[in-house]
């Protein structure tokens, strides 16, 4: 699975079912021991993060931080995911199309968050993580509550600013058709539910930002074409 797997510290965790605070100090002397956050070393923590089912609040904030680590900074020029990169998060989150855990999904939008630029497949996977949960009530966004299918509360509005926002850069929203698409698709099954009023603000505003940049791409395009 990875090199810190084979060390012999970590490869005595993964029989473990709890992780412990102490076992969480000495994971981060391992994986940032050298200043270098490699694949193997990821994979060997999301390896950890399926086996122990019982794990201590120490562990989501490292798990985050050293796996955003690795996917962020660790290729050239930091701060742009790759996207070899983007594939290999998706694919390893990934179970049937969703996100398999509250903690892997805090993952996704933090590295989206910590980003200078990421493909926007990333962004269009991270927004239909909400579409699952507002639309089907399936997946791992339990913010608190239970899920209601057809309905936007506002820990899923907060989300989804989050993963615009996050995109957008320095605080903007810039979408592009596909994620536009995903939040079309929300609004229209969660039409007839008792919305928080945040979302009709935040889906006026990042779809008036869509046809807005459409217009200037538009003009750009006929800018540049030969008379």
């Amino acid at each position: 699975m990875g090199e810190l797997i084979m060390s012999a510290p970590v490869a005595g965790l993964t029989s473990k079912i709890r992780i412990a605070a102490e076992d969480v100090a000495m994971l981060r002397h391992e994986v940032f021991g050298d200043g270098v956050v490699t694949r193997g070393e990821a994979e060997a923590l999301f390896a950890l993060d399926a086996t122990a089912k019982d794990k201590c609040q120490e562990w989501p904030p490292f798990f985050v931080e050293a796996v955003t680590d690795y996917i962020v900074h660790q290729e050239k020029p930091s701060g742009y995911i790759s996207q070899d990169n983007a594939d290999w998060l998706i694919r390893t989150i990934s179970r049937d199309g969703m996100v398999d855990s509250r903690t892997e999904l805090e993952l996704l939008v933090h590295v989206l968050e910590q980003a200078k630029s990421s493909p926007s497949q990333l962004c269009v996977y991270a927004l239909e993580q909400v579409a699952h949960a507002v639309i089907d009530g399936k997946g791992p966004l339990m913010l608190g509550g239970t899920l209601a299918p057809g309905l936007i509360a506002q820990a899923e509005v907060e989300l989804l600013r989050r993963i615009l926002h996050a995109h957008g850069g320095d605080g903007n929203i810039a979408i592009t058709r596909a994620e536009a698409e995903v939040l079309f698709k929300i609004n229209e099954c969660t039409a007839q539910g008792h919305n928080d009023p945040s979302w009709n603000e935040l889906f006026v505003k990042a779809i008036a930002n869509f046809h807005v940049l459409g217009r200037l791409r538009s003009t750009d395009a006929r800018c540049g074409a030969a008379p």
